[in-house]
């Protein structure tokens, strides 16, 4: 049912219209009815992925200072990491708006479909995880100025396996 938020009257020749009439008795032309505007239904994921992507978007981005305070722009780490977190944001982002779209479409709050976006925003979790961790192993490295790179290159592999993971998926 559509809603006329006319005046009842018609816009060709004036003559009062009796509400939802479909055309007009004196001129005989149909009488156009605006539909009322769809007020989108908020999600249950709508707050739980503004989060998500609020505290990724502060994770990647300390991530990003502590390398450039770390390492000289023109060093192999510095550029190893910087691609690191870049193919993390990357793929971060187009599985964001993988869920975006996913929940955007869901409009009946299908079984299959909700089990399909918990996995996804499990995925951008274990994101947000992997970068808190290089964030730790920047930190401990700053901090402590210890040669020994074993955690870090393990680090490297977790973000790599986890990249290469999302890829397959």
């Amino acid at each position: 049912m559509t809603v006329d938020d006319h005046n009842h009257f018609c816009i060709y020749c004036g003559a009062k219209l009796v509400p939802d009439q479909n055309f007009c008795s004196q001129c005989g032309r149909e009488v156009l009815h605006e539909k009322a505007p769809e007020i989108p239904v908020p999600s249950k994921y709508d707050d739980i992925i503004n989060q998500i992507e609020q505290e990724y978007d502060i994770k990647q981005k300390r991530a990003k200072e502590l390398v450039a305070k770390l390492f000289n722009p023109n060093h192999m780490a510095y550029n190893k990491f910087s691609s690191s977190i870049d193919k993390s944001n990357q793929l971060f982002n187009n599985q964001l708006e993988v869920t975006k779209k996913m929940i955007e479409l869901d409009t009946d709050n299908n079984e299959i479909v909700e089990d399909e976006i918990d996995n996804k925003i499990k995925t951008l979790q274990t994101f947000i995880d992997k970068m808190e961790d290089l964030i730790n192993e920047l930190v401990i490295n700053l901090s402590t100025n210890k040669k020994d790179n074993d955690d870090i290159n393990n680090l490297f592999n977790d973000m790599d396996d986890l990249i290469d993971s999302v890829k397959d998926y």
